[in-house]
């Protein structure tokens, strides 16, 4: 989780997202805390992301037994030419994004060389070129390219997004979090188990992100439409 940024402005309420996701999967789930990297702020630079990447999460995962889990809040931005998607660390450059952020492709392939059982990534951010309060971030930054992209991910791989490539992912002052992770938590904490079987689906959440996301960016005069690429029956709460 990225708040409070060195170079661009601020991620309101991103800290929360991370601390809260952290909290969830040591008490919730159970997680032991040695198998979980929480990167705060200026803990969250560049090469604090690659070393739990390409250093701790390799010797965290059994190949082919391993479930990993990606929790990531903060701004993203496309490359000026809308091909590769960043998310932003700490210390990012706008200016120098393929030197400074880290691409979207980079951290499925570190995770993909590890061999998990599954990967499942929560992204609490967006492409817009705007913070989560609406204000501009990169006034150059086309987010209509993006939608061209195809996204490519391996079979075992599941993203939930917070919004549309169009779209902001706002923060709500009200829930001190931003609005998808907000509920998300909810939605993993139960919410979303429709069928009250003990279990929740990719689908079950899903659905209830749609609804639950899409209101609360309504009451705010916002839209914001979480999307998920991935086995949509898979089991992801048991």
């Amino acid at each position: 989780g990225i708040e409070n940024y060195m170079n661009v402005p601020k991620a309101q309420f991103a800290n929360n997202d991370a601390r809260s996701f952290y909290d969830y999967a040591v008490n919730a789930l159970g997680v032991p805390k040695n198998k979980v990297q929480l990167l705060i702020d200026k803990k969250a630079d560049e090469l604090s992301i690659v070393r739990a990447l390409e250093n701790w999460l390799p010797l965290n995962v059994n190949k082919e037994k391993t479930d990993v889990y990606v929790f990531y809040s903060g701004h993203g931005l496309p490359s000026p030419d809308g091909n590769t998607l960043y998310v932003l660390p700490y210390g990012v450059d706008k200016d120098f994004l393929n030197r400074t952020a880290i691409s979207q492709e980079s951290i499925i392939s570190a995770i993909k060389d590890v061999s998990p059982k599954s990967a499942t990534l929560f992204l609490d951010s967006c492409y817009s070129g705007s913070t989560r309060t609406g204000k501009t971030l990169m006034a150059s930054a086309r987010p209509i390219v993006i939608t061209q992209i195809k996204k490519k991910y391996p079979d075992n791989f599941t993203v939930l997004s917070a919004s549309s490539p169009d779209q902001i992912s706002f923060s709500n002052p009200n829930l001190e979090h931003g609005i998808f992770s907000f509920y998300l938590m909810k939605g993993l904490e139960g919410k979303a188990d429709i069928n009250k079987d003990g279990k929740i689906k990719v689908k079950e959440l899903d659905k209830y992100l749609q609804n639950a996301v899409s209101r609360s960016a309504l009451s705010m005069n916002k839209r914001q439409t979480p999307q998920v690429v991935g086995n949509l029956e898979k089991v992801i709460v048991n």
